[in-house]
């Protein structure tokens, strides 16, 4: 007898994974949509044959990974370049795939709501003769393994979102594939650093939870005059900074240590500064943490000036 079929299940807001039984494929219109915008070179080159089959389906590529016993591939009807924001996949899902069958999908149902002519069925074929009403970072923008301690260890789980900012989590189960809700912290270098959930918070929120779970700021070193592009932050009272970009997203980099020795650098996207008495601040769109083992282990960079 033939082993029960691996189910898929779970919805956490509006993200839902779903079993399927055949490779969704995206319908295009007729006659062919004009260009619009879209950009070739922003899609990924598929690396796997199931890759290879979402592309033959009609499917533009922005992720193709092995995770566990599964092919991951991300999928949406097209890829665009966004001014400020670079490569995007307007109401992208996630297909996943055993043994070269297709057996779930994780889908934005906010998203299918602009495109997808059968939201609820099986296939879920997505129509892009009802495009363009679709935000350009709607659906799941970001697929990334996550690994619970920084030796790679433990077990992996993986998370979706947009770009590095996990909106929720995929587990690997005997009975199959379940989506739930993210953890309140996550813990590394075998449970000695702490690192809350800070995705999405602006950076004084994030800050005050990094502190509260026993991280500090580090003032890093850095060239002589480089202060002066940095001064907004540093007079506010982050020391910590240690760059940040002029253009695109601004993004800015912090870095943090706890007690043990073990490093987190904060990445923040967004400006800070005044606007008619209220005052803005960057976003915290992901992190790292380096254990202090592994920064010992490491060896040592090559000599300045060589």
């Amino acid at each position: 007898m033939d082993a029960a079929p691996l189910g898929a299940k779970g919805q956490v807001e509006q993200l839902r994974l779903e079993a399927v039984t055949e490779l969704p494929r995206h319908v295009a219109p007729s006659p062919a949509q004009a260009d619009g915008g879209s950009a070739s070179d922003c899609a990924e080159d598929a690396k796997s044959s199931e890759g290879r089959a979402a592309v033959a389906a009609g499917w533009t590529l922005l992720a193709d990974l092995a995770w566990k016993d599964y092919r991951v591939v991300g999928v949406a009807p097209r890829a665009t370049r966004v001014a400020g924001f670079g490569c995007m996949f307007p109401a992208a899902r996630v297909l996943f795939f055993r043994e070269g069958r297709a057996v779930a999908q994780l889908r934005d149902l906010q998203a299918d709501e602009a495109g997808s002519d059968s939201a609820g069925s099986d296939s879920g074929r997505f129509d892009s003769a009802r495009f363009d009403s679709a935000r350009f970072d709607s659906g799941v923008q970001g697929v990334f393994e996550h690994r619970a301690d920084a030796t790679g260890q433990a077990g992996s789980e993986l998370r979706v979102g947009e770009w590095r900012i996990a909106r929720t989590r995929v587990l690997a189960t005997a009975a199959g594939l379940e989506l739930a809700a993210l953890p309140e912290s996550d813990a590394y270098c075998a449970g000695a650093a702490t690192v809350p959930r800070i995705e999405g918070l602006a950076l004084p929120q994030a800050r005050a939870k990094l502190l509260a779970a026993g991280w500090r700021g580090v003032r890093p070193e850095r060239e002589e005059g480089a202060e002066r592009f940095l001064v907004g932050l540093i007079e506010a009272g982050y020391p910590e900074v240690v760059d940040c970009a002029g253009t695109g997203q601004g993004y800015c980099s912090f870095e943090y240590a706890n007690g043990a020795g073990d490093g987190l650098a904060v990445t923040t996207a967004g400006e800070h500064g005044e606007d008619e008495g209220k005052t803005y601040w960057p976003s915290v769109v992901g992190s790292e943490v380096t254990c202090a083992a592994q920064a010992a282990a490491a060896p040592p960079g090559p000599a300045s000036g060589s």
